[in-house]
């Protein structure tokens, strides 16, 4: 009996061993499966929020246009008909027989009456460009930089073909491109700006360069102008880059985002 119960010491041992490598496999793959699981509804909860910044996102940028647009057409519809109705009327007075003074005043009336009326469907095309969705994205930006330019700042537009791209992504590539223009106007210095168009069969590259003062990443990353472009981007899931030209002064971003929704 003592002989044989000796003889099961080595095996007793064993399966002993190997129960308790067994329990402790079992614990570490059960650890592995509930980190695993732990890390997947971490994902699933990050996937979730930018899925929920990204629709807040849309909302507001949807918002913004129709904002844009109701504001748009009250300068049109309301003030540029009461700046147009001021300079009917005082067209009509200088008709009668006035002095040469009153005459010179009327003419600067006219002038500034004129100027305002124009200045109000700048803005007012800015904020809703007109019949966008059927001229499309070369067209707006092209009408853009041909209504921003002058006054010692020249606005060159180029592109390597003309496509018509008019759909919502389209103008929220038209808003990033008039943010561009915006603080290269404002804070560049620049006397020329270039904005291009490169069009190919699956993607856009959109390039805003100016022969300014430069860009500062440090400095001027993080502006409100580049953070709201920064959003924009990342919405139309884009990429964006900024810095100083090769070759010449001043500034030069990228853009390239894919032509597929």
């Amino acid at each position: 009996m003592d002989e044989l119960q000796k003889q099961d010491v080595p095996l007793i041992i064993l399966l002993g061993t190997f129960g308790i490598l067994l329990l402790i496999g079992a614990m570490g793959l059960f650890i592995l499966l509930y980190q695993k699981r732990m890390l997947a509804e971490k994902q699933k909860r990050i996937t979730q929020e930018l899925d929920y910044q990204n629709q807040m996102i849309k909302m507001q940028r949807e918002s913004e246009e129709r904002e844009r647009k109701r504001i748009g057409a009250d300068l049109h519809d309301s003030l540029g008909s009461l700046l147009w109705g001021a300079k009917v009327n005082a067209s009509f007075i200088q008709r009668f027989g006035v002095s040469e003074e009153v005459l010179t005043s009327f003419t600067d009336l006219n002038q500034i009456l004129d100027e305002s009326i124009s200045v109000v469907r700048r803005i007012s095309w800015e904020l809703t460009p007109e019949a966008f969705h059927y001229s499309g994205l070369s067209e707006s930006i092209k009408k853009l930089c041909s209504r921003l330019g002058g006054k010692g700042q020249e606005i060159i537009f180029q592109e390597n073909e003309t496509q018509l791209w008019n759909d919502d992504r389209a103008l929220q590539v038209f808003r990033i491109t008039q943010e561009l223009i915006n603080n290269a106007q404002k804070h560049s210095g620049a006397s020329t700006i270039k904005v291009s168009l490169v069009w190919s069969s699956e993607k856009l590259q959109l390039n805003v360069t100016d022969n300014g003062s430069g860009f500062n990443l440090n400095k001027d990353k993080n502006g409100v102008g580049l953070w709201n472009i920064n959003h924009r981007v990342k919405q139309l899931n884009g990429k964006i880059s900024m810095g100083n030209p090769p070759i010449e002064k001043g500034t030069e971003i990228c853009l390239e985002l894919s032509l597929r929704s």
